[in-house]
């Protein structure tokens, strides 16, 4: 009989003795939050004196996974347009002097594809990225005047018997812009501040009139203009949305009317055609 009893306690033990180890074997998971970040931390408990982590991850709000380091995404408008200017330095935003621009209908748009980036740090806030683009610009005129070819040199005003109401300028251009980028998310959606140079090919000029409010006729498409150019860059914005400067360091044009000494007068004449493009626009990311 006692030996009986001395079985069952032993059995009893064992009993407790397995279910204990069962219990030692659970995992339980902890989340806490660290600014915008959820950070959720799985543990397996061995003993109640002993506690080892068995995986750790970062979760953005919104259910998004990621591990400390996050693929640096580049940030260059799907679409973008803004004012434009044609300006007599790189260093000015001035209009050109006599050249009377219509600052309502004077405009850039344009859109960039192929996005790359080469981030700098493992959580992909810090790097260079590019992209290629390409765009049209166009500048319109008030007074009927236009620009022409006169033996080589790019000037402004009329070269043509027939009268003008409106005309305008336009070029196209392919774009390559490598920038440094610097991003952070803030609320779980991108901040981004981009700064660097863009190499762009220009081509295609063309002078264009209408008269009466006719249709569009093409004055002249030889036009000395410069190929190759590099613009200043800048964007900001957040999500998707965001604001785009940029600023031509190179002439439009490669021969233009420069300023003369006034004849008979003092000083120097007011017109000329070296001008640099300046454009402030929006830009739509998607």
């Amino acid at each position: 009989m006692n030996d009986m009893k001395l079985l069952k306690a032993v059995l009893c033990a064992l009993a407790l003795v397995a279910t204990t180890s069962l219990m030692a074997q659970v995992t339980q998971t902890e989340q806490r939050r660290i600014g915008n970040w959820v950070v959720i931390e799985e543990y397996e408990i061995i003993d109640e004196d002993e506690v080892v982590t068995r995986e750790r991850k970062l979760k953005v709000k919104g259910g998004k996974e990621y591990t400390t380091s996050r693929r640096m995404e580049a940030h260059y408008p799907s679409y973008y347009m803004g004012f434009s200017r044609l300006s007599n330095s790189p260093q000015s935003i001035d209009y050109a002097a006599g050249i009377n621009q219509n600052q309502g209908k004077s405009w850039e748009w344009g859109v960039y594809l192929n996005e790359k980036t080469i981030p700098f740090n493992k959580r992909g806030t810090f790097g260079i990225s590019y992209a290629f683009g390409f765009g049209r610009c166009q500048y319109r005129f008030n007074n009927g005047n236009y620009f022409f070819n006169n033996h080589g040199i790019t000037c402004y005003g009329v070269n043509s018997p027939k009268d003008y109401d409106e005309t305008w300028f336009r070029y196209w251009g392919f774009r390559l812009p490598v920038n440094i980028e610097l991003q952070r998310y803030v609320n779980g959606e991108p901040f981004f501040l981009t700064f660097g140079p863009e190499f762009e090919y220009r081509f295609s000029p063309n002078s264009l009139g209408r008269h009466d409010g006719g249709r569009q006729r093409s004055i002249t498409k030889n036009l000395d203009l410069n190929p190759f150019n590099v613009n200043l860059m800048a964007q900001v914005g957040y999500d998707n949305i965001g604001f785009m400067a940029k600023l031509s360091l190179i002439e439009l044009f490669q021969n233009p009317l420069r300023p003369e000494p006034l004849i008979g007068g003092v000083g120097m004449s007011t017109l000329n055609c070296e001008v640099y493009p300046l454009t402030l626009g929006f830009s739509i990311f998607y």
